[in-house]
């Protein structure tokens, strides 16, 4: 007569654990990761290759050296990432299942009985660590990368302006329009001011032809008044530590005239509504002109007043998801109607790549040698489909609040899951036998 040991009972979760840890999941987190981030880097070449141009564009016209460029278009490639990284989380466990699948793995799994909470465990951990690097990705470093790109831009066009204007050349200002223009004057230019760094010198140090640039500088002062300001010689210098700069202009000339034409921007168009400028006073269409021809002149000025930067919150696009969480926008109800809604829109893309795999289980469940074809470019379709539903409603609500921002896309997104947990198990014999031909 022989006694048996006693078996000791395990219980599922250390089971789990054990399964986990092992070399088998641990591979399979490997292969998801490598090949999602083969995707990733490929949605993005494909992303920065077509909007190169802009970015160059913009960085050119900001006078951006070559590193800027490289800089703004890497900055650029976040924009893009939370809907990169929902595709590739969906093609990377896509195809890790469907592998598993046809070697006939997902057999020895559901055999031993615990198939399906081994299967599931590893598809809620891809899940909870997609949504995880994409609620990183899209609401902390997207802002910031938002936030760098005008950071680069603001110091490439103040160091262009630190190394000289150029001639025929108009540069735009929130309120002036400067020219500058080749001019022969006799007379030397303004000294600078000691220990300061001058930001724009108008004049060409060529003492042997004595040519220097005059410039031209146009400003609105009214929203029927303009002022035109011309200067042999013009220097900025500064700007120290708190922002100031001296504007010194010699051998100037003002005129003051009405000027039934809105300042221009940039790219040629009207600028509509009245300027907004404190010292502004709006005088008649008919007015008449006021000249003032002056030797030297210097007035002090800040660097907001030619290149304005503003603070990185008061952007709603450069908010990171915790400012939108915790320090609510109520300077207008567009501003917070704003910060909601990209708030739910970012809360939206986290929760797609948090659906990811779960389409992929179904589209694996979908796949035969009939449907094999099509049905990964279906399941990319139908993930996409979800975000555009998804930007509909929120569109639609738009939200004022936290709860109003989260609670409709949450209750989207969880009848969506819900109704792809029922096709999979509805069609769970199909997802675990392989189904297609070997070669």
């Amino acid at each position: 007569m022989t006694a048996s040991l006693p078996v000791p009972r395990t219980t599922l979760s250390v089971t789990l654990a054990n399964f986990l840890r092992g070399d088998y999941a641990r591979g399979f987190f490997v292969r998801i990761a490598s090949q999602a981030l083969a995707v990733i880097i490929l949605i993005e070449a494909i992303f920065l290759a077509e909007h190169f141009t802009w970015v160059f564009r913009d960085a050119v016209r900001h006078e951006a050296d070559l590193s800027g460029i490289a800089l703004v278009l890497a900055c650029t490639s976040t924009e893009i990432f939370d809907l990169a990284l929902a595709i590739a989380v969906l093609m990377a466990a896509y195809l890790a299942l469907l592998r598993m699948r046809e070697n006939q793995e997902l057999l020895v799994l559901f055999a031993s009985g615990l198939g399906p909470y081994q299967l599931g465990a590893l598809v809620v951990i891809v899940a909870l660590a997609a949504q995880m690097v994409g609620t990183i990705g899209s609401g902390v470093v997207d802002p910031l990368s938002r936030y760098a790109q005008r950071s680069i831009l603001f110091s490439s066009e103040l160091r262009s302006l630190k190394k000289g204007v150029a001639k025929n050349e108009f540069y735009y200002f929130p309120s002036y329009v400067a020219y500058a223009m080749d001019h022969v004057a006799g007379g030397a230019p303004p000294p600078r001011a000691p220990g300061v760094v001058p930001v724009i010198d108008a004049s060409r140090d060529v003492p042997a032809a004595n040519h220097d640039r005059t410039l031209f500088v146009y400003q609105q002062t009214g929203p029927h008044t303009s002022r035109v300001v011309t200067s042999a010689q013009a220097r900025l210098d500064g700007p120290d530590r708190s922002g100031k700069i001296v504007l010194n202009l010699n051998d100037f000339t003002s005129h003051t005239f009405a000027d039934a034409h809105p300042l221009v921007g940039e790219n040629g168009a009207a600028r509509a509504g009245p300027v907004k400028c404190a010292t502004c006073v709006d005088t008649p269409k008919d007015g008449p002109p006021i000249i003032m021809k002056v030797r030297d002149m210097s007035q002090l000025m800040m660097v907001d007043q030619l290149l304005p930067f503003t603070a990185r919150s008061s952007n709603t696009d450069e908010q990171t998801v915790f400012e939108q969480l915790f320090v609510p926008d109520y300077q207008t109800g567009a501003s917070r109607a704003a910060q909601m809604q990209l708030l739910a829109e970012r809360f939206s893309r986290s929760l797609l790549s948090f659906l990811a795999p779960l389409v992929a289980l179904l589209g694996v469940a979908l796949t035969n040698r009939l449907t094999n074809w099509f049905a990964l470019p279906l399941c990319c379709l139908a993930l996409m489909s979800v975000n555009l539903l998804c930007e509909w409603v929120i569109t639609q609500v738009g939200p004022l609040s936290v709860a109003g921002a989260l609670l409709p896309v949450l209750l989207l997104y969880g009848g969506i899951a819900y109704a792809a947990f029922t096709l999979i198990v509805w069609r769970h014999t199909d997802f675990v036998r392989p189904q297609l031909a070997r070669s």
